[in-house]
C-alpha cells in the first residue's frame, strides 16, 4: 500500500476537480489518469549488467528490454516508464512514457498550484565522442509522440532536448510544445558544435508539466546518435514488432481451462494475431514465423511460416493459422501458452531484439477482458440521492462456484481507501428485456492499493456462490449520500471490441460508449487462498461500536480479547480527527469534539484491521 504526502494530495485534488471541468467525459461515466503507476511502484532496477566507463557510437536505443526501467548499459536515472503499452502505432514494440509521476510511480510534489514543473527526465550515460570533428556529421534522431494511450499534454507543458557541454553545462537544443495524439514524429538534432564532441558527451530529454491537470503524457522511441549522416537521413532500416500479440481467444484475454475445454473451438481467435511494421521507404518481403508451448509441463503445440509484403512506414496485422487445438492439454489445471513470433532481419546492422516478441496466454482461476495493464481510471458521478452500479458481464460454460473477485483501483483524491462498496453478482439486468436478479451481495467493502505483483486486490466472497452455466454480471454498487462515489478503476486502453461493461445511475441501466477493458475480474474454482481481506472481515464480525450512533462517549468493543493496537476515527473526507491506543477488548473514546456526521473508525490490531462505521448526532 503506498501513501501520499500533503502536498500531493493537494495536487491530485485540484487534478479531480480540473478534470471534472474539462470534458474527459460521457455523461455519467468519466476518464482520469491513474495518478499512480503501481507497474513501478516496486520495480527494481537489474544490477547484473556492468556499466560502461563511456559509451561509443553508433547509439542505439528502441525501448525493447524487458523492464519497467531504462537500461542501466545506456541510461543513468531511472525516471521514465519503459512499456509496450502506453504507446499507439509505435516505431518498434517497446517505449520511454514521460508523465507527471516519479520514479516510484507517484506524483512529484510541487508548492504552487497549476505551476510547470520539470518531471520525468532520461538521461544517457557518457559518450566518447572526443575523437569526431564536424565534419564527421554527427546527427541525433529521435520519434515522440504526445499523448498515446494517456492523457494529452497541455499547450504549456512541453518535451525539451538537452545536451551536455564540455564544460559540464546543459543547454537546450530542441523543444516541442503539448499537443493531443498524433502519430509519432521524428526530429533530427545535428552535433556539429565543438562544445559537444568531447569525451563526456551525455544526452538528457525533460518533460514539463503542468501539476493538477492531467499525467501529461509523452512516448519517446527509437534513438540513434551516428555519424556520417545528414538532415534527409530520416529513413529508418528496420522491420519490427509492434503492439502486443493479441489473446488466442477471441472475446476474454484469459478464462479458466476448464471453461475452456467446454468449447475450444468456440473460444479460439480465427488466427494468431500480432502486428508488424516495415520502417524503411520502400516494400519488403519478409519472412516470419512462430512457435508455440504449454511452459509447464513443456509441451510444444506447434509452428508456422509464412511470408508477406510490407508497406513502408506501416505497422500492418499479421495473422497466422491458429494451431490445432488436439495438441493441447487434456486434463484440467492452471495452464501457461507461450506464442513466440519471430522474423529474419533483412537490414545489416538492424535491431535483432525487436524481431522478436513473445505473447503469455493463461489460464487460470479467472475471466478477464482485460491483459493486466491498466492506462486510465474510469468511474462514474454518481447523484447524492441514489446509489450507483457498475458491472461487468461474463458466462460461465460449466458448472462452477464463484469465490470472489478481483479489482485493481486507481489512485484518488479524497482517498478512495474510505469509500464504501457492495460486492454484487447478478444473473440478469434490466437492459435490453432482462429484469434485475441478484444472485449475491455482500457489503461494507473498502478499496485497497495492492503492491503484490499484479496490482489486483482480491475480495473472497464469504458465502461461495455455486451457479450453473449462463451469463452473469459482477460489480460494486456504490451507496448514495455521496460518501463513495466516484471509486476509479484501471481501465486498460489497448482493449479492442465489446467492453461487456453497463451501469446504472439512479433508475436505468446503460451501456458504456467509452472504449477500453475495466480490471475487474470474477475468481472461480477452488477455495481462494487465506488474504489479508479475509482476516479483516473477521475482525469486522468481531469490533463494534458502543452505542452508534452516539453524542459523547463510544466503546470500541473487541470480542476477540485483548489485542494491542491503534485505533483512528476519520471523517468521510479521510482526514483523521482522533486517535488512540486500543489496550483492551473495550475502549471508551470521548468522541463530544466531533461534529454531528458520518465516521469511520479503523481499529488496527495484530489480527488485522476493521472498519466500522459511526454515526455521530
Amino acid at each position: 500500500m503506498f501513501l501520499f504526502s500533503r502536498t500531493t494530495v493537494l495536487f491530485l485534488l485540484i487534478c479531480n476537480l480540473i478534470l471534472f471541468r474539462t470534458g474527459l467525459v460521457r455523461a455519467q461515466e468519466y476518464l482520469m489518469p491513474l495518478g499512480y503507476n503501481a507497474d513501478i511502484g516496486n520495480a527494481v532496477r537489474s544490477s547484473s549488467a556492468a556499466r560502461p566507463a563511456a559509451l561509443t557510437l553508433p547509439f542505439f536505443e528502441d525501448f525493447t528490454d524487458d523492464h519497467v526501467y531504462p537500461s542501466a548499459t545506456r541510461w543513468s536515472d531511472i525516471y521514465v516508464y519503459v512499456n509496450n503499452t502506453m504507446g499507439v502505432n509505435m516505431i518498434s514494440r517497446g517505449v520511454a512514457t514521460f508523465d507527471a509521476l516519479n520514479e516510484k510511480g507517484i506524483p512529484y510534489d510541487t508548492l504552487v498550484p497549476y505551476s510547470q514543473v520539470y518531471a520525468d527526465s532520461l538521461t544517457s550515460l557518457p559518450i566518447d565522442l572526443s575523437t569526431y570533428t564536424p565534419s564527421d556529421s554527427l546527427y541525433l534522431s529521435f520519434f515522440y509522440q504526445p499523448q498515446g494511450n494517456g492523457f494529452a499534454p497541455k499547450a504549456a507543458d512541453s518535451f525539451m532536448l538537452y545536451l551536455a557541454r564540455s564544460s559540464g553545462v546543459w543547454e537546450q537544443v530542441w523543444a516541442v510544445a503539448g499537443d493531443t495524439l498524433q502519430g509519432f514524429r521524428q526530429a533530427m538534432i545535428p552535433i556539429r558544435d565543438t562544445v559537444y564532441l568531447h569525451n563526456n558527451f551525455r544526452m538528457r530529454w525533460i518533460n514539463k508539466a503542468t501539476k493538477g491537470v492531467s499525467d501529461s503524457h509523452w512516448n519517446l522511441d527509437y534513438i540513434r546518435l551516428d555519424k556520417d549522416r545528414n538532415y534527409q537521413d530520416t529513413a529508418v532500416r528496420d522491420i519490427a514488432f509492434t503492439d502486443q500479440p493479441a489473446s488466442i481467444l477471441n472475446d476474454f484475454y484469459a478464462m479458466p481451462y476448464r471453461h475452456f475445454r467446454t468449447d475450444p473451438a468456440g473460444f479460439l481467435s480465427a488466427n494468431l494475431q500480432t502486428a508488424f511494421r516495415n520502417n524503411n521507404n520502400s516494400n519488403q518481403s519478409v519472412p516470419l514465423g512462430y512457435t508455440a508451448k504449454v511452459v509447464a509441463p513443456e509441451k510444444d503445440l506447434g509452428t508456422g511460416n509464412i511470408s508477406i509484403t510490407l508497406t513502408p512506414y506501416t505497422a500492418q496485422p499479421l495473422t497466422f493459422p491458429m494451431y490445432n487445438a488436439s495438441a493441447f492439454p487434456t486434463t484440467e489445471g492452471s495452464y501457461i501458452f507461450e506464442n513466440k513470433f519471430y522474423c529474419n532481419s533483412i537490414y545489416a546492422g538492424e535491431s535483432k531484439v525487436n524481431d522478436t516478441i513473445v505473447h503469455r496466454q493463461v489460464f487460470d482461476n479467472y475471466f478477464a477482458y482485460d491483459d493486466g495493464s491498466a492506462e486510465k481510471a474510469y468511474y462514474l458521478q454518481l447523484q447524492t440521492s441514489a446509489p450507483g452500479a457498475l458491472v461487468v458481464e461474463y458466462a460461465l460454460y460449466a458448472p462452477d462456484t464463484l469465490r470472489g473477485m478481483s479489482i485493481r483501483f486507481g489512485a484518488q483524491v479524497p482517498s478512495g481507501l474510505q469509500k464504501e462498496f457492495v460486492a454484487v453478482v447478478y444473473r440478469d439486468i434490466a437492459i435490453n428485456g432482462g429484469t434485475d436478479r441478484i444472485l449475491y451481495e455482500e457489503d461494507f467493502l473498502f478499496p485497497r492499493y495492492e503492491d503484490t505483483v499484479n496490482k489486483f486486490s482480491t475480495y473472497t466472497f464469504n458465502k461461495p456462490l455455486y451457479m450453473d452455466p449462463g451469463v452473469f454480471y459482477i460489480g460494486i454498487i456504490q451507496p448514495a449520500g455521496g460518501t463513495s462515489d466516484s471509486i476509479y478503476i484501471g481501465l486498460d486502453m489497448n482493449r479492442k471490441g465489446a467492453n461487456h461493461r453497463y451501469f446504472k445511475i439512479e433508475n436505468n441501466w446503460e451501456e458504456s460508449q467509452l472504449p477500453g477493458a475495466l480490471l475487474l475480474r470474477p475468481l472461480v474454482g477452488a477455495e481462494l487462498p487465506v488474504h489479508v481481506a479475509d482476516h479483516q472481515r473477521a475482525l469486522n464480525d468481531a469490533c463494534r461500536i458502543i452505542p452508534n450512533p452516539s453524542r459523547d462517549k463510544v466503546i470500541i468493543d473487541l470480542s476477540t480479547g485483548s489485542p494491542e493496537g491503534r485505533y483512528t476515527i476519520s471523517d468521510i473526507q479521510g482526514r483523521a480527527h482522533l486517535q488512540g491506543a486500543v489496550h483492551n477488548s473495550r475502549t471508551s473514546v470521548d468522541i463530544q469534539s466531533l461534529p454531528d456526521g458520518i465516521y469511520l473508525v479503523r481499529v488496527h490490531t495484530a489480527e488485522g484491521t476493521a472498519v466500522v462505521k459511526l454515526l455521530k448526532q
